[in-house]
């Protein structure tokens, strides 16, 4: 006889996406707007691999799937701007995320989502002088974030797409911790770009 009981992967999703919404309701009120305003107001969080969900989707639209190797790299992911799509897809069951406490998880998730939306407003809103300047402007962000975009294998192309988003999550990640501001470890070009470009204004 089947249980009523909902599995542990449900509750598992349902939790995220508690904290996604959450996540959501705490971006400052014109970023929420901005995002609205390009389309980039809707998410889904799930278990399955984002590579191939994003493919499935694509195919489900009518456009066409990706690739093998795009598939292969977007599964290594947590999250996931699909622009065509208009939708931010989570993977709240990937690799790392697991076996945290419940607050360092809800703290990661959180991130997550927020790089994700200022990832969709960096794609939209970012100039042509913004993308080629990339290169430069990583040389001038912090250590670990430098590390982290150059290790994560991005084209030249992705470099400020990427450092928008990465700069937004820790800038949220600070409001939420009731910190504002610039912060004295954030050069004043980067902070500058990812006001004009996300909207932030604190």
């Amino acid at each position: 006889m089947a249980s009523d009981q909902p599995s542990e992967q449900s509750r598992h999703r349902g939790r995220a996406e508690r904290i996604t919404s959450l996540a959501w309701t705490e971006l400052p009120a014109p970023d929420r707007q901005l995002l609205v305003s390009i389309g980039a107001s809707q998410w889904e969080v799930g278990t399955q691999a984002l590579g191939r969900r994003a493919s499935d989707l694509l195919s489900s639209a009518g456009m066409v799937p990706l690739r093998t190797q795009a598939i292969a790299d977007l599964d290594r992911a947590a999250g996931v701007w699909i622009a065509d799509l208009r939708v931010v897809l989570i993977n709240c069951a990937h690799p790392a995320l697991e076996d945290l406490d419940a607050r360092t998880y809800e703290a990661m998730l959180a991130h997550v989502a927020w790089h994700e939306w200022a990832h969709a407003l960096a794609v939209a809103r970012a100039g042509w002088d913004d993308v080629a300047a990339g290169e430069r402007l990583l040389e001038l962000a912090p250590e670990g974030v430098r590390d982290f975009i150059r290790q994560a294998g991005y084209r030249r192309g992705e470099y400020t797409h990427e450092l928008v988003a990465e700069i937004y999550a820790l800038l949220m990640s600070r409001r939420r911790r009731g910190q504002t501001g610039q912060p004295a470890w954030l050069d004043d070009e980067i902070y500058e770009l990812v006001r004009r470009v996300s909207g932030w204004s604190e």
